[in-house]
This record gives C-alpha cells, sequence and structure tokens, in this order.
C-alpha cells in the first residue's frame, strides 16, 4: 500500500516570502504596498493574502483596531455594565448586558454625567 504525498503548490516564491520577513513588522497599509508591487500583483497576490502570508510565516504582524462607524473603539456590552458598574461603585449589575447596547451607552454616559458633577 502506497501513500501518495499531497504535493503543495504555492503562489509564493521564496523571494516573496524574503520580502515578507524583511518588511516586517507588517500592518494592512505595509501589506497594500507589497501587494503593489510588481512579484505580487503578477501572481495575483492580495494586501490580505499577504498578510495572511506573513502570520502562516510567524512574522509579526499588528492587526488594524477594530472601530465603530463612527470611528470609536468597539465595546461589548460586559465592558459597558463594568465601566456602569465601576462609576457608580456598585457590583451585581452583569444581568444589564442583556439590555440593548445603545440603552447601555445613554446609561453609562448620565452615570459619567452624574458622578462628574456630584465631584
Amino acid at each position: 500500500m502506497t501513500t501518495l504525498a499531497k504535493k503543495t503548490t504555492s503562489k509564493y516564491t521564496p523571494e516573496m516570502e524574503a520580502v515578507i520577513r524583511a518588511a516586517a513588522p507588517l500592518d494592512l497599509e505595509i501589506c497594500e504596498q507589497l501587494a503593489g508591487e510588481p512579484m505580487f500583483a503578477k501572481a495575483g497576490v492580495t494586501a490580505r493574502g499577504i498578510a495572511a502570508k506573513a502570520r502562516s510565516l510567524q512574522v509579526e504582524y499588528n492587526k488594524q483596531e477594530r472601530v465603530t462607524k463612527t470611528g470609536e473603539p468597539i465595546a461589548t456590552k460586559e465592558a459597558l455594565v463594568t465601566e456602569i458598574e465601576n462609576a457608580m461603585q456598585v457590583s451585581g449589575l452583569k444581568s444589564l448586558a442583556k439590555a440593548e447596547k445603545k440603552a447601555l451607552q445613554v446609561l453609562l454616559r448620565a452615570v459619567q454625567f452624574e458622578t462628574a458633577k456630584a465631584s
């Protein structure tokens, strides 16, 4: 019984991998610049493809911070509840995380306003 080795084909040449390693640490902007270079463009490699290859090569890659449409950092409902608890100096409000996110944001602003006004 013979087992056939799976032939791996990659569009990344050793030269491409060397360029990726040399450009470290990478971020999406650097990957976009690399994707515009002839050797990558000719092979049809995208910026996201370069980012994925960098991670598979264990090259340092700095992910872009996720933000909302308004540019604010993304906050989970649990994080908002924790901020409300801290602002009110209470605990046991974890069930508030079941509320709508917009309502929690309004509540947090109100609590912060009242806390600042009291100071």
